[in-house]
């Protein structure tokens, strides 16, 4: 069963269909940049982070499949200092995304990946809770899909004809023992420290790549948790909440798994800002709900 076969089995709109075979289609246009877009761009995004080429190439092409489609309202994007409006009659959604998530990978042919988020009210800045659908794809070994919607999540694979086939549906994130920790070690607070401590000690393994993206599709596949956490310099960790943290959190949370800040639950955030950062962690309900306690004691 091919992905749009399957969004109409399962009762999507022909609007939202046609929104993601609009972004589905960037898949090889973006592939196709890799060759030499490792190269350092010389401009820099909203946190101060030197743009490659391929991030910039990303965003663009992501954003100009968007002004054609006459389908989005909004779109903010991890590479622009604040959400873009466009002028279209129909467009009704709005899309977060993150174009090209740990592309600083590409040149040691790492697996990188595209996160998006998708608000039916059109309104990117309305809430967390408010996101309808995410997904995200990744760029490996093998091209994969992993999609959110209604009640459930299912992970698609490209085939030769650039057309994603379903080959998972029904996911559900198993309590496992991965652990995947961001963050330098010596930046960690003494709190987190415990909470790693702790989960080596119940046998957890280390699995971590830097790219948030394969690091969750792990825990998704074999249950765990990643973290990034607050940090004695950033208090508010390193992910972006609207690009990043909150498309994952919905996946996690429809495949029953969880997501909190530390403390609070991950979707219940209402960002303030486009370039706001929380810390987080993410996946097995068990593992992350022995974190919250623990976490809540300090």
């Amino acid at each position: 069963m091919t992905l749009d076969s399957y969004l109409e089995k399962n009762g999507y709109s022909q609007d939202l269909r046609d929104l993601i075979q609009v972004i589905t289609a960037q898949v090889q246009p973006i592939k196709d940049e890799f060759l030499g877009g490792e190269e350092k761009a010389g401009t820099y995004n909203i946190y101060g982070e030197e743009q490659i080429k391929l991030d910039k190439r990303a965003n663009e092409i992501l954003l100009e499949a968007f002004r054609n489609s006459n389908l989005v309202k909004q779109v903010a994007s991890e590479e622009e200092n604040e959400v873009i409006h466009l002028n279209s009659k129909k467009g009704h959604f709005g899309v977060t995304m993150d174009p090209l998530d740990g592309s600083s990978l590409i040149p040691t042919n790492l697996t990188v990946g595209i996160i998006i988020s998708i608000y039916k009210n059109g309104e990117v800045m309305s809430g967390l809770k408010n996101i309808t659908q995410a997904f995200y794809i990744l760029l490996g070994p093998l091209t994969v899909m992993v999609f959110a919607g209604k009640n459930e999540v299912a992970e698609f694979l490209y085939n030769k004809e650039g057309i994603f086939d379903l080959v998972k549906e029904g996911i559900i994130l198993p309590e496992g023992k991965i652990y995947s920790p961001g963050g330098l070690k010596n930046k960690w607070t003494d709190a987190h420290r415990d909470v790693i401590r702790t989960l080596q000690e119940n046998g957890f393994k280390l699995r971590y790549s830097g790219s948030f993206t394969p690091d969750f599709h792990q825990i998704l596949n074999y249950g765990g948790v990643f973290t990034y956490p607050a940090l004695t310099d950033k208090p508010y960790g390193k992910l972006r909440v609207l690009f990043e943290v909150g498309p994952m959190a919905f996946i996690a949370e429809k495949a029953g798994g969880a997501a909190i800040d530390g403390k609070s639950r991950i979707l219940d955030i209402i960002p303030t800002k486009v370039d706001q950062r929380t810390p987080v962690y993410i996946g097995s309900k068990e593992v992350v709900l022995k974190i919250k306690e623990k976490l809540s004691l300090k």
